[in-house]
């Protein structure tokens, strides 16, 4: 795998995993959300590209995929859940499609909420 793809992966998952004071409730009644949009070079085609980053949150950091699905415009968009380090629930629903304009280069969308418990 291409070593701007894991260092790409490394910028993204350290900001979500150690930015913990975005995942504390801090007492809030509402659901909080957090958005990250990232471009990444790659040489991997777009499948191959979802695929490992997903396999990355999957393996890596626990993330437990939900569901996954391809667009007619072949926006690959998945949805995990997972716990903060206080046991907040939360899901992420993942974007990403290639930038048509630019070779080997992503668009890749991050949308995380956190689910509130009943």
């Amino acid at each position: 795998m291409p070593k701007v793809l894991f260092i790409a992966l490394a910028l993204v998952l350290h900001s979500i995993l150690f930015d913990s004071q975005l995942f504390a409730a801090a007492g809030d009644v509402a659901a909080q959300k957090i958005k990250y949009e990232y471009f990444v070079d790659t040489d991997l085609e777009t499948g191959k590209f979802s695929e490992a980053f997903c396999s990355r949150l999957s393996e890596k950091h626990n993330w437990e995929q939900v569901s996954a699905d391809i667009s007619a415009d072949e926006t690959y968009t998945s949805i995990f859940s997972f716990k903060d380090e206080s046991s907040h629930a939360w899901q992420c629903e993942i974007h990403i499609k290639k930038v048509n304009s630019m070779p080997n280069r992503m668009f890749v969308e991050m949308t995380m909420m956190q689910v509130l418990e009943s």
